[in-house]
């Protein structure tokens, strides 16, 4: 199972909805934005590595070895074409997946339940499926 940051939760609402792959949602964006540290419109491994270095687990730093499978794990599931690089397209086709995998109930929402369950299965390594359904 991959496994995702959790702060990437709050997207996957947005990322399921948007309208056109070739559309990329603006949260979606902008938190590609704040990643693309050399802004060549491209998410570089380097970059992938250094963005989860800087996040936290509660109130800890990650731990290291953590944070590399987490950055491998994410690249290598968002480059979807392997091409050493993820698009704006390509991260956005990530958190759909994503989406759609924790919107158990398949209405196009992952609420409040959905992200619960989601939550508890990325900590205890629980399918999504067993969770809690619906609104």
């Amino acid at each position: 199972m991959t496994r995702l940051p959790l702060a990437t939760l709050p997207l996957l609402l947005v990322a399921a909805t948007s309208p056109a792959a070739d559309k990329v949602d603006p949260k979606i964006r902008a938190e590609f934005n704040r990643t693309d540290t050399n802004h060549d419109g491209f998410l570089s491994r380097a970059e992938i590595d250094a963005r989860v270095e800087r996040m936290n687990v509660g109130k800890a730093p990650m731990p290291e070895a953590k944070a590399k499978a987490m950055a491998n794990a994410w690249f290598n599931t968002a480059d979807a074409n392997h091409d050493g690089k993820v698009s704006p397209a390509e991260m956005q086709g990530l958190f759909r997946a994503i989406a759609s995998r924790y919107d158990t109930n398949h209405d196009g929402v992952v609420s409040l339940d959905e992200r619960a369950a989601a939550r508890a299965a990325i900590l205890g390594g629980d399918s999504p499926q067993q969770g809690p359904k619906g609104r």
